[in-house]
């Protein structure tokens, strides 16, 4: 046994249950896939303790640590593949791919040298992949990139170079693995750093491992760098999540998470933002408080379910229906507010008419069609007042003294000062 290996697998066995831990705090969709690579990557590791000091390893052993690496390679494509296709085709076009590679990978840890098994399966990988590029990815030159590939395994192979050819496979999964998660993450994030160097170094080692076996000097240094970056993406995959976490919190620091709406602390900050610039411009501005009219009876007798899908859906029509705003926000309950900047073109009472009709847009709820209405209030920067709480204010009392009104709100001719609030 190779007890030398003991420390490294040790401390991936710590990052694996630290990476286990996070997951059922914070439960993210990717790290199910991440795991399951780390679990194909542990196994590998245990099975290399199993290794003979010297000669050639069992071919149990072998053909387990070989497809191991090929598997944990596998899943991390997956993981780090386009999210937008169907899980379907994403599944298919993967495993379909994996097969010759993986019965190469077979052959190879079961000590059989011989071109005549080892072609079949090179024929298999160029079909396979130019049929999936072309009918799964309808992308020409993924087929052309993935044919090439096996055509360079195929002439290996011809040559008798069997450990060059299975190496090379590995080091071009791994580095797809690699650009993907290149794509995928965040341009900025520390933890994508330590997974794509780790990937770098990984892939450069099913590069290079043919040539550095034949040189036993190097073969320690080399062990013990490979198994760093194990621990690398480990920790990498780590930061990811702990990062993610972090702008989860603050996304809804500043939203409404029903609706993903600013939320009030959201909204202040944009309103005096909004008002510096109009203060600047010598421009005007317009505050829109608006209350659903019988939101209560929904929730009372549809249910609280059925009063969220109002809130959502109305939230839709107004982010996609209404134009012209610098800001549209959920104060809380069923009550929104919007900030516009008033110019020539766009007056007080079309903004107005524009909110009501993205509200009174017809909508299904719990499979029934229906219809809402809005009481508004509105209050005009410098008009009203110059500061950002008198202005909420008058608009908020604005918006219930035209709710307390029986029958339909009145059209906005022109709104007079309120100066005494």
């Amino acid at each position: 046994m190779n007890y030398a290996f003991l420390p490294d697998l040790f401390a991936l066995t710590i990052l694996i249950v630290i990476l286990l831990v996070l997951r059922q705090r914070h439960p993210q969709e990717q790290v199910n896939m991440w795991l399951l690579g780390l679990f194909f990557t542990f196994v590998e590791a245990v099975a290399h303790i199993f290794y003979a000091p010297n000669g050639l390893p069992s071919k149990v052993l072998h053909v387990i640590v070989m497809n191991c690496y090929l598997l944990a390679g596998v899943v991390w494509v997956w993981a780090s593949g386009d999210q937008r296709r169907s899980l379907r085709d994403r599944l298919l076009y993967l495993s379909l791919n994996a097969l010759p590679l993986l019965a190469m990978n077979t052959l190879y840890g079961m000590h059989i040298f011989k071109a005549e098994a080892f072609l079949p399966c090179v024929v298999a990988g160029v079909m396979i992949s130019g049929v999936t590029a072309f009918y799964l990815r309808r992308s020409w030159r993924l087929a052309v990139v993935q044919i090439s590939g096996w055509f360079a395994v195929g002439l290996l192979v011809h040559n008798g170079k069997f450990r060059e050819a299975v190496y090379w496979s590995l080091c071009c999964v791994y580095s797809i693995a690699w650009f993907n998660f290149r794509q995928l993450l965040p341009r900025k994030s520390t933890g994508r750093l330590a997974i794509l160097t780790g990937f770098f170094i990984w892939a450069a080692f099913f590069l290079v491992h043919p040539l550095i076996v034949q040189y036993r000097t190097y073969a320690d240094i080399a062990s013990h760098v490979w198994n760093m970056q194990k621990s690398l993406i480990s920790i990498g995959m780590i930061l990811v999540m702990l990062e993610e976490q972090v702008s989860s919190n603050r996304w809804l620091a500043l939203h409404d998470e029903l609706t993903g709406l600013p939320n009030r602390r959201s909204f202040e900050d944009g309103l005096a933002c909004a008002l510096d610039r109009a203060h600047r411009s010598h421009g005007s501005l317009a505050v829109f408080m608006l209350d659903l009219n019988g939101f209560k009876q929904i929730n009372d007798s549809l249910g609280h379910h059925a009063g969220d899908q109002v809130l959502c859906e109305v939230s839709k029509n107004l982010r996609e229906n209404v134009r012209g705003f610098d800001a549209l926000a959920r104060l809380g309950g069923d009550e929104f507010t919007l900030i516009a900047g008033l110019s020539e073109k766009q007056s007080v009472e079309g903004l107005a008419d524009a909110i009501r009709g993205a509200v009174e847009t017809p909508i299904l709820v719990e499979g029934q069609a229906m219809s809402v209405t809005a009481s508004l209030g509105i209050s005009i920067y410098p008009d009203d007042a110059q500061d950002a709480t008198r202005l909420l204010r008058i608009a908020d009392l604005r918006m219930y003294t035209y709710k307390q009104m029986p029958g339909p709100q009145p059209k906005l001719k022109g709104l007079s000062p309120t100066t005494s609030l």
